[in-house]
């Protein structure tokens, strides 16, 4: 949180291991601590206390927790320590997993505030988990302008991480998980490929389904054209080298990955699901229903070979741009939420 007051003192706890995001806040200067409380998939009780403990003696005042892991241990954390917890909503509400609804469900009712990304996504936490709309406030995504701009140099910034120089690029950036939809990438590369348009296809991204999408790549003979190179930090060089950003998920919050590519002026092209179009737009030239792969291949070959195609994306997509929200409001935002947290709960907050 480059952008966080003075005043505030954020603290990065991982709780497993560092990760690609871990290791990407110390590059950026933040104090990050691993305290391994939750080595395995099963619930640590002991980990549970250890971190409780620890919230404690370091004098958090508030406890923002993203993912779901991180709001099992840092909610329970903070309501045994006596301190007030923010959970943060970054994906639309997926109601099939109903034991993780109704652990949610508790959560909720311990965490002092709900943030969301989306008016729908709040919402949701209403109906769903049931909370106070007094407690669920709408907190929009921002992107670091400093980081996340257009290429000066894309031949240079490509030679930086090993891509050709003159390709035409297809990029995704997601975890390979079943949500995100990366077989829909690869079905749309084959009928690309047969069709004779001429490409790379990097997705950038880690997760279950590695081992699925490599055996879908090789069946259709793509090895030499798709590659699946993991997590990848620094972001902003990938993105930066791409001329097609696509995003096919059949649920997204508000997607950070477009709002970077927004930033870095790469043409979108994305699935026209609710978290989409809620940043988007629903007139936005790139969407496609998940169900359609032939229009999914027709959008991605337009914006690769028709210059005034992709032209009009671009002059759409900066007028979206223009619309969002800074890094610092953002950050302003839920320096607020904190306070007011801190403030009910008595407790000092920064």
């Amino acid at each position: 949180m480059r952008a966080a007051p003075p005043t505030d003192r954020p603290e990065v706890v991982c709780l497993r291991e560092l990760g690609a995001t871990g290791r990407e806040a110390e590059r950026n200067g933040l104090p990050v601590r691993l305290l391994s409380v939750a080595p395995h998939r099963s619930m640590s009780l002991f980990g549970l206390w250890k971190l409780s403990r620890w919230l404690r003696a370091s004098n958090i005042a508030v406890v923002h927790t993203h993912v779901y892991n991180a709001h099992v241990y840092g909610v329970l954390a903070a309501w045994l320590a006596g301190i007030p917890s923010v959970m943060h909503h970054h994906k639309t509400f997926n109601r099939s997993r109903r034991r993780r609804w109704w652990i949610m469900r508790l959560l909720a009712k311990l965490a002092a505030v709900q943030v969301t990304l989306s008016e729908q996504t709040r919402k949701d936490i209403i109906s769903e988990l049931r909370v106070p709309p007094a407690r669920v406030v709408v907190v929009p995504n921002a992107v670091d302008s400093t980081v996340f701009h257009p290429a000066q140099d894309r031949a240079a910034i490509r030679r930086q991480v090993g891509l050709r120089e003159s390709s035409s690029i297809i990029g995704g950036v997601a975890s390979l998980t079943p949500q995100k939809n990366h077989s829909a990438t690869v079905a749309a590369c084959a009928e690309l490929v047969r069709r004779g348009v001429q490409f790379e296809a990097i997705l950038c991204g880690e997760g279950m389904m590695r081992p699925v999408l490599e055996e879908a790549i090789a069946a259709k003979h793509l090895q030499g054209t798709i590659r699946l190179v993991g997590n990848q930090r620094p972001l902003p060089p990938w993105m930066q080298s791409f001329d097609v950003m696509v995003l096919p998920s059949t649920w997204e919050g508000q997607p950070l990955v477009l709002l970077q590519a927004l930033a870095c002026q790469v043409p979108i092209v994305a699935s026209r699901i609710e978290g989409n179009i809620a940043l988007l737009g629903s007139d936005h030239p790139g969407l496609f229903q998940t169900d359609n792969l032939d229009e999914y291949a027709n959008l991605v070959e337009k914006v690769l070979t028709e210059d005034a195609f992709r032209q009009n994306i671009l002059e759409y997509q900066s007028r979206i741009l223009a619309a969002q929200p800074s890094l610092t409001e953002m950050i302003a935002n839920l320096d607020k939420v904190y306070r007011t947290v801190a403030l009910a709960t008595g407790r000092k907050s920064g």
